[in-house]
C-alpha cells in the first residue's frame, strides 16, 4: 500500500473509479478527459491541467492504477506527469512497449536506469511482459520512495537501487531538476540550486549488486537525463554481454551526442520505431529529420550484439504494408 493510505483505485482498461469522494471522482474524470484531448499532441499541457484540477478539486490520496491482473502503478492524485495515464488504454512510450512485447518470449534481464516511480520495472516484471528479472535505479530519494512503494505494490518483483548511474562508483554528486521526471546530475536550467546529493554507481556495479552476472542477454533502458555517455563509460563488462540499449536522444540536442557516441565510439547499430514501423538508421545525421520537437525526448535502440541485431533487423525486414496503410510485423 502507498504512503497516502487507502488510495483511489482506477481501472486502466475501463476508467472505472473506486474509493473516491464525489470531488475526487469529478477531478479524475476531468483529468481523464484532458488526457484524452491532449494525447494527440504528446500530452503537452497535461501538467498545467493536472495542477489546475488538483487545486480546484483537491485530494491528498494516491491513485492506484490497475493495469492488469498482476500489474499496478501508483502515483499522487494530480501528478503533473503521470496523470496522462488516466486516459483508459493509454500508451506511454509506445515504441518501448511495442519492442518489449515483441521480445516477450526471449530470455533477458532488464535494467531500468532513470526508473522514476518504476513504471517500466513494474511492467517488465508482469506476466504479460514475460516476468523478467529487473533492477530499477533512481537517483532522487523522494522518487526512490515512490519506486519502492510500487515494488511492494507488485509483490517486490524488482530490485530498487537509490544511486546515480555514472562512470565511477562511490562519488557523491549534486542532482538537479525542477520536475520529478527530469532529475539529473546535469543542471539543465543552469540554476546552481542543487536538490540534494547522491552516491554514484556504474552499470557494471549494478549488474553485480542486482545478481545479473549470469545473464548473457540484457535490455538496458538508459534514460538518465544528460548523463548517458558517462554512464556508458562505466559499462565495460556489461557491454561484453549481449546488450540492447533503449536510450533517449533529446530533440534539443541537435548534435545527437548520445547516438553519435553509441555509433562511433561503441560501434553499435541504431534502430528506431516511428508510425508503427521499425527502421535502422543509416547515419546519425538522419536524426535531423527524426527529432522535430526540441522539447521532446525520442527513444531509439542500439546494439552491437549479433543476438539483438538479428532480431531488430528481422523486425525491419519482416514488415509488410497492409491494405489500410498500416504495417504488420511477421511473427
Amino acid at each position: 500500500m502507498t504512503s497516502a493510505g487507502n488510495p483511489i483505485v482506477v481501472d486502466w482498461r475501463t476508467g472505472a473509479i473506486s474509493n473516491a469522494s464525489p470531488v475526487e471522482r469529478a477531478g479524475l474524470t476531468a483529468m481523464s478527459i484532458a488526457a484524452r484531448a491532449l494525447a494527440p499532441v504528446n500530452s503537452r499541457g497535461i501538467s498545467y491541467v493536472a495542477k489546475l484540477i488538483s487545486k480546484a478539486l483537491p485530494s491528498q490520496k494516491d491513485i492506484c492504477l490497475v493495469m492488469d491482473e498482476d500489474l499496478e502503478f501508483s502515483f499522487p492524485y494530480g501528478d503533473a506527469y503521470w496523470s496522462r495515464l488516466l486516459q483508459p488504454l493509454s500508451l506511454y512510450e509506445e515504441e518501448i512497449e511495442a519492442l518489449l512485447l515483441t521480445f516477450v518470449d526471449l530470455d533477458y534481464a532488464f535494467i531500468d536506469c532513470g526508473a522514476n516511480y518504476g513504471y517500466w520495472s513494474a511492467k517488465v516484471t508482469s506476466r504479460r511482459f514475460g516476468k523478467r528479472q529487473t533492477a530499477a535505479v533512481e537517483l532522487d530519494p523522494v522518487n526512490f520512495k515512490r519506486l519502492r512503494e510500487n515494488a511492494v505494490l507488485n509483490d517486490n518483483r524488482f530490485i530498487c537501487i537509490n544511486r546515480a548511474v555514472f562512470d565511477k562508483d562511490g562519488e557523491v554528486l549534486n542532482f538537479f531538476g525542477r520536475k520529478h521526471e527530469a532529475r539529473s546530475l546535469v543542471d539543465q536550467q543552469v540554476s546552481g540550486r542543487a536538490l540534494g546529493d547522491v552516491e554514484t554507481i556504474t552499470l557494471d556495479k549494478i549488474i553485480e549488486e542486482a545478481g545479473l552476472e549470469d545473464h548473457s542477454n540484457i535490455i538496458l533502458k538508459l534514460d538518465v537525463e544528460g548523463s548517458e555517455i558517462e554512464a556508458l563509460k562505466g559499462a565495460s563488462n556489461l557491454l561484453q554481454k549481449d546488450v540492447l540499449i533503449i536510450y533517449e536522444d533529446h530533440g534539443a540536442d541537435r548534435s545527437h551526442s548520445v547516438s553519435k557516441y553509441l555509433s562511433e565510439e561503441c560501434g553499435m547499430r541504431l534502430f528506431g520505431y516511428n508510425a508503427d514501423r521499425y527502421f535502422e538508421l543509416g547515419a546519425v545525421l538522419e536524426l535531423d529529420g527524426l527529432k522535430p520537437d526540441r522539447r521532446k525526448g525520442y527513444d531509439f535502440f542500439a546494439t552491437q550484439s549479433r543476438f539483438w541485431v538479428d532480431r531488430l533487423a528481422g523486425l525491419v525486414a519482416g514488415q509488410t504494408q497492409t491494405r489500410d496503410g498500416g504495417v504488420a510485423v511477421a511473427q
